[in-house]
This record gives C-alpha cells, structure tokens and sequence, in this order.
C-alpha cells in the first residue's frame, strides 16, 4: 500500500512537471547565423512565454560544445510572463557550416523541454580540396592535385603560395571557373624514399586589405 502510494505521488509529480512544460512557448527553437570574416563571436535569441497557470523555474541549460554558451535574462518566469535565452558561439579556428545545440532545462523534471538549435555558417576565404595529400609505399608515386577557391564575396585573388621547395614540386594551373574553382596546384614530392612531413601556406587578399590564409599538410612515408 506505501509503495502505490509513492508510486502514485511520482506520477502525480511528473505529470505536474511535464504541464509545467507544455506551458512554455517559443518563439523559434532553431536559428541560423552567417558570421562575417572578423567576427569572433555570434548570438541568437530565443524568446519563451509561459502561459500557464504556474510558475516556471528553469533550472539549467547544457550546451552541446565548450565553444557554444548561454546568457539567461531570468530563471524564473511567472505566469503571462517572457525570457530570453541567448546562446552564444565563439569562432576559434573553426571554419564552414557549424551545427550547436543548447538543451533546457526546468526543475523537478529529468529530460530537457526543449533543444535549441543554433546553426552558423563561417565563411572559407580561401578553400583546399583536399587539405592533406599523402604518399605511402602503397599508393602511386604520382602527383596530388588541389583545388583552390575563394569566397568572392570577400577575396580577390591568391598573392603567394609558401612550401619547402627543397622538398616538394609544386606548379601551378588555372582553374575552372564555372565550378568555382580559382587555382589548382600540382603537387610532387622531389623524394619519395625519404619520411616528410610538411604544410603549404596558401595566402590571399581581399577588399579594406583583407588577408586570409590555408594550409595543406603533406606527408611522405617511405
């Protein structure tokens, strides 16, 4: 008879929390950022309202990476009420389309009431297709082929182009430009008996004297 009743005051329970849930609405719960080259940091806002009947405490927010973060306007939201949660993302090294999720969280319930999604795109100034080339005694001895492409919008052309030339062969052909592609670069080892591990530095400009760079790595293993 006790443990029904435990049973019974756990359901009750649930049930309270899962309305207190049911009565938070968002806004949106996915939003999409395109940073600029120099912006080192992005934010979102997410606006809740509860239109419930009952206080809401939110209780904890868990972000999907170290690089994404959360400022909460309010933790607690009274019935009518409204807050903001504002996820923040901070660029790094990190280039291309990245996918952040923030996972919220209010009190006396277990799983998250909602996930954030917070998608932002960093522009590649300066694209290699691939960015590792490689020689292995089981692969050919020939050479690689890189494809370079810059983001117009932002680049306009590629100044120089830095490798150990002691070590590699490297000549250069126009790309196509109807697929985007600016340069292709034909790269050889001058040895392949001897272990190299290198990077080519690909270095361009831009409009308001914009620099920008990539790196190819390439390793030789005898």
């Amino acid at each position: 008879m006790f443990s029904r009743f435990i049973l019974i005051s756990l359901l009750l329970s649930s049930c309270a929390s899962l309305l207190n849930a049911s009565s938070l609405v968002w806004d949106s719960t996915e939003a999409h950022v395109k940073m600029e080259p120099e912006q080192e940091q992005a934010r979102a806002t997410f606006t809740v309202t509860n239109e419930g009947e009952k206080t809401v405490r939110i209780a904890r927010i868990k972000t999907s990476c170290g690089c994404t973060g959360s400022i909460l306007d309010k933790k607690i939201i009274k019935p009518g009420e409204t807050t903001e949660i504002i996820a923040t993302f901070n660029k790094g090294k990190r280039q291309g389309l990245n996918r952040n999720r923030l996972q919220v969280f209010i009190d006396s319930q277990a799983e998250a009431v909602v996930t954030l999604a917070m998608n932002v795109e960093i522009p590649t100034l300066i694209k290699a297709a691939p960015q590792i080339v490689y020689w292995s005694p089981s692969s050919s001895k020939t050479e690689r082929r890189v494809q370079l492409s810059l983001d117009e919008q932002y680049m306009d052309s590629i100044q120089s182009i830095d490798y150990d030339e002691s070590r590699l062969t490297i000549t250069e052909e126009p790309g196509d430009a109807n697929k985007g592609i600016d340069r292709v670069l034909v790269i050889e080892p001058k040895d392949y008996s001897t272990l190299y591990r290198g990077t080519i530095t690909v270095y361009g400009s831009g409009p308001n004297n914009r620099k920008a760079e990539t790196r190819i790595h390439t390793f030789v293993q005898p």
